[in-house]
């Protein structure tokens, strides 16, 4: 699979149906750590009207370096994520939207790593031990009282979880969402693998405003045992988020949020596994026509690595 162009697809290819932007990013915590869980993206406040249809391609690149050891643990992660997710939603009846996302994953040890660190020196601020192992490799490895519970040093190219989806308007601005994660990704490579859901509410304080929209979102996530570290995993995940955008001009907008959950795991002294997620996302959207919208935008960890260190989202989405 060429992933040149496949991450070109998701830039391009949206711009062949004629539809209208979403109103907000659809990101989410991306660390490879984070795929047994389901984590929906929060924020589509409303829902779409009947026999109208809504289409996405996007593509999160994600880098992330964990590497610590306390007590009788030690955890390393170090590697780089394209996911390349194209999505479809549809009304089907009023007040009522079903859809599909399915998702791609090309993981490997990327070329963000001296980036990285030249965005970390520019603003001083600490490589967390990056600049003292090799650049660009891709190793994933957990071990506990002397056994290796976790050991992945090759990448792969292949499916994620495939995701279902509904929605139904509760009143104007306020719907209630469901997602089921289907397990058709790869678990022995990072990918997934075990079944989920999630059910949240989104809702717009900002319904009405001119220039200013955003959400606010809340819910919950339980997922079956994961053969990745099932023995620590947290299968019932809390899940919430906040983001606002204004619309500097007709095409123009920018949008900032922030993404956050409970603990994924339990039993562990090790802070990326055992704290709270935390996710702040900002960037801008760009009309490309009356129904076409690019969105761009990067994610940091605003809790230390709780996620990856660093994300780019680039999406098209069209109504």
């Amino acid at each position: 699979m060429n992933q040149k162009f496949l991450c070109l697809a998701v830039i391009i290819g949206g711009s062949l149906v004629p539809a209208m932007a979403e109103s907000i990013f659809p990101v989410r915590n991306e660390a490879a750590l984070s795929r047994s869980t389901a984590l929906p993206a929060l924020g589509e406040t409303a829902v779409l009207a009947g026999g109208a249809s809504a289409y996405s391609a996007r593509l999160d690149w994600s880098n992330e370096f964990v590497n610590v050891r306390n007590g009788n643990e030690a955890l390393l992660l170090d590697g780089e994520t394209q996911r390349v997710s194209f999505g479809w939603r549809r009304g089907v009846a009023a007040g009522l939207e079903i859809g599909i996302d399915v998702p791609i994953l090309l993981t490997n040890g990327g070329v963000l790593d001296s980036v990285i660190e030249g965005w970390h020196g520019a603003f001083n601020l600490a490589n967390g031990g990056r600049e003292f192992v090799p650049r660009n490799r891709y190793t994933y490895r957990y071990v506990r009282n002397g056994v290796t519970a976790l050991n992945v040093t090759d990448g792969h190219n292949g499916f994620g979880d495939i995701e279902l989806s509904a929605g139904y308007a509760l009143r104007e601005g306020l719907a209630l969402r469901a997602l089921a994660k289907l397990p058709t990704g790869d678990e022995a490579r990072l990918a997934g693998g075990n079944a989920g859901g999630a059910l949240w509410l989104d809702y717009d304080p900002f319904a009405g405003a001119r220039r200013w929209f955003g959400f606010v979102s809340v819910g919950g996530s339980y997922n079956g045992q994961s053969q990745v570290l099932g023995d620590l995993q947290r299968q019932w995940v809390g899940l919430g988020g906040a983001g606002a955008g204004y619309r500097a001009l007709p095409w123009l907008a920018f949008t900032a949020q922030f993404y956050g959950h409970t603990p994924l795991y339990a039993h562990s002294e090790i802070g990326a596994l055992s704290r709270y997620g935390g996710q702040l996302a900002f960037g801008g959207r760009i009309g490309l026509g009356a129904h076409t919208a690019l969105n761009l935008g990067v994610q940091e960890d605003v809790i230390l690595n709780s996620s990856p260190d660093f994300s780019i989202h680039i999406g098209v989405s069209v109504r």
